[in-house]
């Protein structure tokens, strides 16, 4: 698995723990906001958990920027990228 599959499945995984969803359940591209059972709060644990699991920070204005759980995805692989060029 490559590591931006890695990583969309961590961020799936995440979104999907936190709105109580099976992950099969989550369209990597649609917007986080159409993420079944998803309310703020669960996303921002969610966004909490992939922070944690993947040893980045999101910056928080970039929840708003996000379009979709993809771009989320690829965000954070780029972060992660980053920190191991670093």
């Amino acid at each position: 698995m490559s590591a931006a599959a890695q990583t969309l499945d961590i961020v799936v995984r995440a979104l999907a723990a936190q709105a109580a969803v099976p992950a099969t359940g989550i369209d990597a591209d649609k917007p986080l906001s159409a993420v079944p059972g998803i309310e703020s709060v669960k996303a921002l644990r969610a966004i909490t958990d992939i922070e944690d699991e993947c040893g980045v920070v999101i910056p928080d204005d970039f929840l708003f920027e996000t379009a979709t759980v993809r771009e989320l995805a690829a965000f954070v692989a780029s972060l992660e990228r980053e920190d191991d060029a670093a």
